[in-house]
């Protein structure tokens, strides 16, 4: 096709956020991969994308083949600990609970997933269930024009951990206080579609 540019598997980067060693997994912004050299902060570097590394791993917890894995960006070693950044990484082999390193698998099926539905609102406040088992991030829009009442919806993800429950988020929808006071209240009025979009694992 006339718009493709490449596979994607390395990633050039204009200036590294520090100094990166050989191997090292590194993250600039939202992209992430492993230094194919030694390279000082602010220099040009490539990052592998994809493939089967030897990387830091968290302490405490083993690893099973086909675990899940995120990076703990302060502590700067991989995790199953779902609050930690999420990122398409699994465990290639399985690692104890001592190991220091583990063998990861970048680029890997199962990273982040996208999900996208419509709902019809009950309440101000609707329990919106996804089918995938952790969100990151949720959006949500009217179908039709707004009015008074609604005038917008939100989506509120939570903490995945009790409300909403984990995979489902908060479809609120809003209302002006009045036609001359524009304060944000819970809307009123119902049975109005929204298009949503949430991502996650």
């Amino acid at each position: 096709m006339k718009n493709y540019l490449e596979a994607g598997n390395t990633i050039p980067i204009a200036s590294m956020p520090e100094d990166a060693d050989s191997g090292e997994f590194i993250k600039v912004g939202a992209l992430y991969g492993v230094a194919q050299a030694a390279y000082a902060s602010g220099a040009a570097g490539i990052l592998a994308r994809t493939g089967v590394f030897l990387l830091p791993k968290a302490t405490g917890a083993a690893w099973v083949q086909g675990d899940k894995l995120f990076w703990d960006v302060s502590a700067k070693k991989f995790t199953k600990d779902a609050t930690k950044f999420p990122i398409e990484a699994v465990a290639f082999v399985a690692a104890g609970s001592n190991d220091t390193t583990g063998q990861v698998l970048l680029g890997a099926p199962g990273g982040l997933k996208f999900v996208a539905g419509q709902a019809t609102t009950v309440a101000a406040s609707d329990t919106i269930v996804t089918g995938l088992s952790t969100l990151y991030g949720a959006v949500a829009t009217l179908e039709d024009n707004p009015v008074d009442d609604p005038s917008w919806v939100s989506a509120a993800i939570g903490d995945q951990a009790g409300t909403p429950a984990a995979g489902s988020f908060l479809l609120k929808t809003w209302k002006n206080t009045s036609g001359s006071d524009p304060t944000p209240a819970a809307a009123t009025t119902f049975s109005k579609k929204v298009n949503w979009i949430a991502f996650g694992i």
